[in-house]
């Protein structure tokens, strides 16, 4: 009798054990700083990528519709250093295109643009070639102040974990730069681009990063709300800016199996240009 009484304690406190360690496990999050650091290093780490990035920025100064769109797809290869970029951009109604290649030659790194006139290329071989550098989209992860796990999600059928990203006023420069030159606000301002930034609230972004491997999946900014408030704080400007649109989104694939970056055989005669430095 006293076994039995015994045994039916000894399960009980079995229960109770396993009880509390499901519901400890149930109530912890994912460590968002571990999370983005490994990330970052794992990026910094990478082979190759393919990268597709698209931004949009729409705004009105006073009354004058303003809108700007590019897109680019990126082919990157770390070691030895190889990239494809192919880039289309609609400024205010102006459209241009770009193709471009940087590929090893001969012990050194050559760059091959394809111009209106034709290909030209250029000593390449001082190029900083780590992906933080050549994927500007990147340059987002350094720019983080804080981050915080938002909660599990899927992204083109991937598993991810989703974290949002405080960022710093200075991911907004190009964006500020951009609506006061379009605008004609800083034409006697040689300072007016960081008081504006300064200015900015709190800027927040997302990343997305595959919950199985930790590759980077996405990385996102939509930053209407906090550029039109920028704007909408100016004391005494003449210039009235309406931001309606301001967005950038990166997709990452293909980790570490990009395709091969092959110089086309028109690009091969290209004329020599002295690089600008």
């Amino acid at each position: 009798m006293k076994f039995t009484k015994r045994l039916a304690m000894y399960l009980l406190i079995a229960v109770a054990v396993a009880a509390a360690t499901l519901l400890s496990s149930c109530g912890q999050q994912a460590d968002a700083g571990v999370i983005m650091r490994e990330a970052k290093t794992d990026a910094e780490e990478m082979k190759s990528c393919s990268v597709s990035t698209t931004s949009s920025l729409k705004f009105t100064a006073n009354g004058q519709q303003h809108s700007f769109q590019s897109s680019s797809k990126i082919d990157y290869h770390s070691s030895p250093f190889a990239m494809k970029s192919v880039q289309t951009s609609h400024s205010d109604g102006e459209n241009s295109s770009s193709e471009s290649y940087t590929v090893p030659e001969n012990g050194t790194t050559d760059f091959y643009c394809r111009t209106s006139s034709g290909w030209q290329k250029t000593d390449a071989k001082d190029l900083d070639p780590s992906p933080f550098s050549q994927i500007s989209i990147m340059q987002m992860l350094n720019q983080i102040q804080d981050q915080k796990y938002v909660r599990k999600a899927e992204v083109d059928s991937q598993k991810v974990h989703k974290i949002e990203l405080h960022l710093k006023n200075e991911i907004l420069r190009s964006t500020v730069e951009n609506i006061v030159t379009a605008s004609g606000m800083g034409e006697n301002s040689k300072t007016i681009v960081q008081a504006l930034l300064d200015s900015a609230p709190d800027i927040y972004g997302y990343c997305y990063i595959n919950a199985g491997s930790g590759h980077l999946v996405r990385l996102e900014l939509d930053a209407a709300d906090e550029v039109n408030h920028i704007f909408q704080n100016i004391d005494g400007s003449t210039v009235k800016v309406k931001v309606s649109e301001c967005q950038i989104c990166g997709d990452f694939s293909k980790m570490d199996n990009a395709p091969a970056v092959i110089l086309p055989d028109e690009a091969k005669s290209a004329s020599a240009t002295q690089a600008k430095g």
